[in-house]
């Protein structure tokens, strides 16, 4: 009886979430609309002295994207992120941009570029701009602060002198607003 009551009130709950998310997908349609969302994300690239005192590292990331909702958060589809990132090696500053795709369970994408600054293990934050889409996401716009925090990092030291860097980690946006052309 127990197990009954608390698979009602699971599946209850992920009823409401995905209402949740419908609703949100309507109401982007009739004007702008703000959310959060963040994704588990894996990154692999490689490091590469690039001048005296600063290091280049190229990077591709990918994980799922969830979005937030009162219901708690919603598996969106999958985010696949590319970029670049110059640090400087007595500072440990960095600062990056590149450019993320996702892709929803229907087969809808949407594309983006970033930039963010922050330091070298630490992570960094910066803007978010939504360019386009594709399908239902076709014609929408929007911009996020976006944050990127690693929480473990595996370096290798190649025989070329490059650094293979294999890092987990978070990607926030904070404060999206997505809006229909």
């Amino acid at each position: 009886m127990i197990f009954i009551s608390l698979a009602r009130r699971l599946a209850g709950a992920a009823l409401l979430a995905w209402l949740s998310v419908i609703a949100s997908q309507a109401h982007a349609q009739d004007g702008p609309q703000s959310f959060n969302a963040f994704a588990v994300v894996k990154a692999d690239g490689s490091i590469l002295r690039s001048a005296e005192r600063q290091a280049t590292i190229v990077t591709a990331l990918g994980g799922t994207l969830f979005i937030e909702t009162d219901e708690g958060p919603v598996a969106g589809g999958q985010i696949a992120c590319s970029g670049m990132l110059r640090v400087d090696l007595d500072t440990t500053h960095q600062t990056g941009s590149g450019a993320c795709t996702s892709t929803a369970d229907d087969g809808a994408k949407t594309y983006g570029e970033w930039e963010c600054a922050g330091f070298n293990m630490l992570g960094c934050r910066g803007t978010y701009k939504l360019t386009g889409g594709t399908d239902r996401f076709a014609g929408f716009t929007g911009q996020a602060t976006v944050i990127w925090r690693p929480n473990a990092h595996e370096l290798q030291k190649q025989l070329d002198g490059t650094v293979l860097q294999n890092a987990t980690g978070i990607l926030i946006w904070r404060d999206f607003k997505l809006e229909k052309k």
